[in-house]
C-alpha cells in the first residue's frame, strides 16, 4: 500500500496502525523508551537472554519506583505486553529452551526518532550538501553510457589529484579546521548509528519474504516434482530480490579482509586528532566493525533459519501427501478383500488415469560382450626384492582435525573471527595441500553449527612453502567466528 501523506485518510492510518507511533502513545512511553535505550542501545547488544532481561527491567523498576510507584506490574508482564504490541520480538533460537528478546523495526525508528529530537549544537550542512553532490556524480556517471561524459570526470579527478599532490609535495597541507572537522564527524556518526538500526528492517523483509513464500505454497497445488523444485530454490528466490541483492553486496564488502583492516584503521585514526579525542567513549565508530558483523551475521542466520523453515513447511506437505496415498492404497486393499470371493461380473470394472507405462523387450539395449584381460605370463623373469623401495608406504600423510581444531580455537582467543588465509600465515601449513583441504572441511562442518561462513563470492590466497618451492591457490574467502 502505497501512503499518500497529502491525504488526511493516510495519514490518519499511519498514526492508527503504525506500531512505532503506538510506542510513542503508550501511557508509559518514557518507560519503555529508557529501558529499551538503556539495555539495547547504551549497552551495545543485538539480543538478551529471557532471564537476563527480565532482571534487567526488575533492577531497572526498582529504581524508577523508588520515590513513587508509578509502574506496579511485574517486569515479565511488561515484556510479554510489549511483545504483543510489537515493540519486542520473542523467540526461540536453535531449540534453547529459554527465549531469546530483540528489538522490533518499529521499537527501533522510534528510539531513533526521539534521540533526532535532541537539540544540536550545530547542523552540518555543508557535509550534507557534499554529499548529496557526490551521490548525484556517482549516479549520473553510474547509470550513463556517455564515453565522453565519464572520461570527461576521470580527467577531471585526475587532475584534481595531480594538484593535490604537488601542493603536498611544497608543503602546502590544507587541513579541515575544527568545525568542519566536527561536522563531518557528526554526519559519520548519525549514518553509522542509522545503518545499524537499519538491520532489524532488513531482518524483517527476510521474514516478509519467507511469509510471502509460505502463502503462494499453501494457494498452489503442485506435484511432488514442483514442490522439491520449491525446496532446492527457494533460498535463491529469497536472495535474487532487490533486499537480497542489496544485502549480499554489503556482506561482500564487509568481508574483505582489507576493507575490514582500513575500517580498523581510519577509527583509530580520527580519534588521534584533538578536537575529537573526548568523542571516543561515546561514539559508535570504536566498536563499529564488529556491531556490523554481528548484525550482517543475525541477517544470515535469520535468513538460513526461514529458508530451513521454508523447506521443512514443503517437506511436510509431501509428508502428508504420501501419508494420504498410503491411507488410499489401504481402502483399496480393504475393499478388494471384501470383494475376493465375489468378484465384479463385467470384464473391465475399474478405469485408470494416465497413459500406462509399457516396458517393450526391444527397448532394451543390445548385450555387450566384456573384454577379457588377457596376462602374458610366459616370459616371467625373476626379480630383486631389494630394487623395490618401500618408503612410500612409511611416509603417508595423516592430518588430526583436533589439532586444527586446536589450532583455530587458540587464534580465536580475543578475537571476533579470523580468516583462513591468516591462521596459515600465523601457524604455517606444514603438510601442504592436505592440511590446507583439511581446514576446509572442518569450516564446512562449522558452517552448519553457524560458526563459520565460506563467501563463495569472494577469493583469498594461500601461499604455503613445501619441498623448497612456493605455492598458491585460491580459495572462497573462509571465515571462522568465535
Amino acid at each position: 500500500m502505497t501512503i499518500n501523506f497529502s491525504r488526511i485518510e493516510d495519514v490518519d492510518f499511519v498514526l492508527g496502525h503504525h506500531k512505532a507511533v503506538k510506542l510513542l502513545r503508550k501511557n508509559h512511553a518514557p518507560l519503555i523508551i529508557a529501558f529499551l535505550w538503556s539495555s539495547f542501545k547504551e549497552a551495545r547488544r543485538q539480543a538478551y537472554g529471557s532471564r537476563e532481561l527480565t532482571t534487567l527491567l526488575s533492577d531497572f523498576l526498582f529504581s524508577a519506583n523508588e520515590e513513587e510507584a508509578l509502574y506496579p506490574r511485574e517486569p515479565r508482564a511488561y515484556l510479554e505486553e510489549w511483545t504483543q504490541e510489537g515493540f519486542l520480538r520473542q523467540f526461540y533460537e536453535n531449540n534453547e529452551e529459554e527465549a531469546t528478546f530483540e528489538l522490533t523495526p518499529a521499537a527501533e525508528r522510534a528510539l531513533l526518532w526521539i534521540t533526532d529530537l535532541d537539540k544540536r549544537e550545530f547542523v552540518g550542512a555543508e557535509s550534507r550538501l557534499l554529499q548529496v553532490f557526490q551521490l548525484l556524480r556517482e549516479l549520473a556517471l553510474g547509470s550513463t553510457q556517455d564515453k565522453e561524459a565519464r572520461l570527461e570526470q576521470l580527467l577531471r579527478q585526475r587532475e584534481e589529484l595531480d594538484q593535490e599532490i604537488l601542493a603536498i609535495e611544497n608543503d602546502e597541507i590544507a587541513r579541515l579546521d575544527p568545525t568542519r572537522i566536527r561536522e563531518r564527524f557528526s554526519l559519520i556518526e548519525e549514518t553509522a548509528s542509522k545503518l545499524l538500526s537499519d538491520f532489524r528492517q532488513i531482518e524483517d523483509n527476510f521474514r516478509q519474504l519467507n511469509a510471502r513464500a509460505r502463502e503462494e505454497q499453501i494457494n498452489k497445488q503442485g506435484s511432488r516434482g514442483e514442490v522439491l523444485d520449491e525446496i532446492f530454490s527457494v533460498q535463491d528466490a529469497i536472495m535474487e530480490t532487490d533486499q537480497g541483492k542489496t544485502f549480499n553486496a554489503f556482506w561482500a564488502f564487509l568481508m574483505d579482509q582489507n576493507r575490514q583492516d582500513e575500517l580498523d584503521k581510519l577509527a583509530r585514526q580520527i580519534f588521534e586528532q584533538p578536537e575529537l579525542s573526548g568523542f571516543r567513549h561515546r561514539s559508535v565508530l570504536p566498536r563499529l566493525k564488529m556491531s556490523l558483523v554481528e548484525a550482517g551475521d543475525r541477517v544470515n542466520k535469520t535468513t538460513d533459519r526461514l529458508v530451513e523453515q521454508l523447506r521443512r513447511f514443503l517437506a511436510s506437505r509431501a509428508f502428508l501427501e504420501n501419508r494420504r496415498a498410503s491411507q488410499v492404497i489401504e481402502e483399496i486393499e480393504q475393499l478388494a478383500l471384501k470383494v475376493k470371493n465375489d468378484p465384479p461380473s463385467p470384464r473391465y470394472f475399474i478405469d485408470i488415469e494416465g497413459k500406462p507405462a509399457v516396458h517393450l523387450l526391444m527397448d532394451r539395449s543390445l548385450f555387450e560382450v566384456p573384454e577379457i584381460l588377457q596376462l602374458d605370463s610366459e616370459n616371467l623373469a625373476p626379480g630383486d626384492a631389494g630394487a623395490v623401495t618401500a618408503d612410500g608406504l612409511y611416509e603417508q600423510l595423516y592430518i588430526d582435525p583436533a589439532e586444527l581444531r586446536g589450532r583455530i580455537k587458540a587464534l580465536l582467543r580475543g578475537r571476533g573471527q579470523i580468516s583462513l588465509r591468516q591462521i596459515t600465515e600465523e601457524m604455517p601449513l606444514e603438510k601442504g595441500l592436505s592440511e590446507l583441504v583439511a581446514y576446509f572441511g572442518i569450516a564446512t562442518a562449522l558452517e552448519q553449527q553457524q560458526k563459520a561462513i565460506i563467501n563463495e563470492e569472494q577469493s583469498e590466497t594461500i601461499i604455503y612453502h613445501k619441498d623448497g618451492r612456493d605455492f598458491r591457490i585460491d580459495l572462497p574467502q573462509t571465515i571462522f567466528l568465535a
